[in-house]
C-alpha cells in the first residue's frame, strides 16, 4: 500500500471518529454526523481504500478504543442497536466508491445515485440488526412500524441534508485531491 492510501485512509479514520463524537441522543440510535463522513469516504476513496477505512474504525471500536457515538467502543458495542449502522458502513462505501469507479464521472447524478446506494445499504443492514438487537436480545416487540419509527423517520430528512453536503464536500475536494496525490 502507497503512502498516500495510508494518509487518506488515516484522515478518513479520524474524521469519522470525530463525526461519530457530535452526537445527539433521541433513541436506541443517536443522531451523528458520522452518515455524513461514510459518504464522503465513499466519495474520495477508492473502493479497497473505504473498505479499509470503515474496516479500521469499526476493529478499532471493537478492541475498546472510545471511537464510536458517545466515546463507547470495546465488544459489548455488537450488542447496542445501533451496531448494525457502523457495520453496515462496510459494504455502503464499497458499493458507493465501485458505483463511482464504473461511471468515472463525477457528476452530481453520479454522486446522487452513489449516495443513495449507500444511504440504502446502510439503512437496509442497520435497521435489520436494530430490528434484531430490540426484539430478541432486548425483547422489546416492536412491529415493522415501530422499528421504522426508531430507526428511519427521524433520521431520513437530516440523512437527506448531509447526502447534499457530502456531495457539496466531495465536488470541492476530489479535485484538489487529485492534484495533490498526483504529485506525491
Amino acid at each position: 500500500m502507497k503512502t498516500k492510501d495510508m494518509t487518506l485512509i488515516a484522515i478518513m479514520i479520524g474524521i469519522l471518529i470525530i463525526c461519530s463524537q457530535l452526537a445527539l441522543p433521541i433513541g436506541p440510535v443517536p443522531i451523528t454526523l458520522q452518515t455524513l463522513a461514510v459518504l464522503v469516504i465513499g466519495y474520495l476513496l477508492t473502493p479497497k481504500n473505504a473498505v479499509m477505512t470503515t474496516l479500521l474504525y469499526l476493529v478499532l471500536g471493537l478492541i475498546g478504543f472510545p471511537i464510536f457515538s458517545n466515546f463507547t467502543g470495546g465488544l459489548q458495542a455488537v450488542l447496542l442497536p445501533s451496531f448494525g449502522f457502523a457495520l453496515a458502513f462496510i459494504p455502503a462505501t464499497y458499493l458507493q466508491a465501485k458505483y463511482l469507479n464504473k461511471h468515472s464521472s463525477f457528476k452530481v447524478r453520479n454522486l446522487v445515485i452513489a449516495g443513495f446506494i449507500n444511504t440504502a445499504v446502510t439503512y437496509c443492514m442497520g435497521l435489520t440488526y436494530m430490528a434484531f438487537i430490540l426484539n430478541v436480545y432486548l425483547e422489546s416487540q416492536l412491529n415493522f412500524m415501530g422499528v421504522l419509527f426508531a430507526g428511519f423517520f427521524p433520521f431520513i430528512l437530516g440523512d437527506i441534508i448531509k447526502l447534499t453536503l457530502a456531495i457539496t464536500v466531495a465536488k470541492r475536494l476530489y479535485p484538489i485531491l487529485q492534484r495533490k496525490i498526483s504529485a506525491i
